[in-house]
């Protein structure tokens, strides 16, 4: 078997067996090639060895050694390049510019956030300079919605607001051709990242406009993500519903826009369970705890801060102080909250011994050393407590 054939028989292999092993072989058998099929005689080939070389590296590194092997597999697409060029090769070149983004943005998860993230698009820009919707819809649809994800990646370090707007105009290039009708799966997926989107930049912008729109784009994914057939999706697509509604509720018609992120919240729980999926479990009843306590104050005000206290109890059951101390501190002081308002109409004395309780088990892990300002509010929350 030659080498070459040897690197396409591991290569294929690797999908269903020995994967790691299989695909260092077929590495090893692509450089072997590639003492035969060098660029001096034979250039078109060694461009084609490299672009499968790099794609080898670029599935092993999403099993070991992730930034190595994104690295490997940047020099092997850029080897490629010297020969895939759009004069010569049009789609050979679009489809290695393609892969070539997608390794930088996975290098980017790890290692040099922002640069990668830039080369990434510059990648997929290049890509879809080729890559054109009148002469492929669908290549063009895939990049365009990878390019969306590295601009939304990219918005967490740098330029916010405009990274943000600019995978929001990706996404929905990518929706022209990612309909219901053509590619259903696509469509769900580009439509809950557009919704993510939003919900961010409704907390920089335009707040209501942009919450809508995100409770939009999600309720559009829920056409698809039925509970049945595809469950997680469904339950963090309600949750991040959720959440829309929440933000939204903060800016227009309070009780309407609570209730539905309470809704949306009891949805996603009825997925995300305390023994299948307990650490979204109980982000999902930190988020429905917070909820209770906003719609409080204007509807059963009793009611809702017992459901809330109760929300925030059971995200305690999962978020135990020696494992996970941030979110015990914020779901406890999330807590003395509620009790200290909850004391307001109904039983006082014991309500405020619990809110300084709740409180004083915040301030284990927001001590004054280390986080002065929320040590001081919640010293302030103890003593306004105190004279309720």
């Amino acid at each position: 078997m030659s080498s070459w054939r040897g690197a396409v028989h591991y290569q294929a292999l690797a999908k269903i067996k020995d994967t790691s092993k299989n695909y260092e072989l077929a590495i090893e058998a692509y450089q072997e090639a590639l003492k035969i099929r060098t660029k001096e005689h034979s250039p078109m080939e060694y461009a084609m060895t490299q672009y499968n070389l790099g794609n080898v590296y670029a599935i092993l590194a999403q099993i070991k050694d992730t930034a190595k092997n994104c690295e490997l597999a940047i020099i092997a697409y850029q080897k490629a390049l010297e020969f895939r060029t759009k004069d010569n090769s049009l789609t050979e070149y679009t489809d290695t510019q393609h892969n070539l983004g997608n390794v930088y943005a996975m290098l980017a998860k790890i290692k040099d956030k922002s640069k990668n993230y830039e080369l990434a698009i510059e990648a997929f820009q290049e890509a879809l300079k080729i890559r054109t919707k009148e002469h492929f819809p669908m290549e063009y649809a895939m990049t365009q919605n990878n390019l969306g994800n590295a601009y939304q990646t990219l918005a967490k370090v740098k330029d916010t607001s405009k990274n943000y707007e600019l995978a929001i105009a990706a996404y929905q290039k990518t929706l022209e051709f990612r309909t219901k009708d053509n590619f259903l799966t696509g469509y769900a997926d580009t439509q809950y990242n557009l919704g993510n989107v939003y919900a961010i930049l409704a907390q920089i912008k335009d707040t209501a406009k942009n919450c809508e729109l995100a409770i939009t784009a999600y309720q559009k994914a829920l056409e698809f993500y039925a509970k049945e057939h595809f469950p997680m999706e469904y339950a963090m697509t309600q949750n991040n519903l959720g959440n829309a509604y929440q933000d939204l509720a903060k800016v227009k018609d309070k009780s309407k826009n609570c209730q539905l992120a309470i809704e949306a919240f009891q949805e996603a729980s009825k997925i995300r369970t305390k023994k299948h999926f307990p650490m979204e479990y109980a982000m999902t009843q930190n988020n429905l705890g917070n909820v209770y306590v906003m719609l409080a104050p204007i509807k059963d005000t009793s009611k809702n801060y017992e459901l809330a206290i109760e929300a925030f109890q059971e995200a305690l059951k999962i978020h135990a102080k020696e494992h996970f101390p941030m979110d015990y501190a914020k779901a406890q002081n999330n807590l003395g909250y509620a009790y200290v308002t909850l004391a307001e109409v109904k039983d006082k004395t014991n309500n405020i011994r619990l809110a300084k309780e709740a409180y004083q088990e915040a301030l284990h892990i927001f001590n004054k050393e280390e986080y002065p300002d929320v040590y001081e509010l919640i010293n302030k929350n103890i003593l306004i407590s105190g004279e309720k």
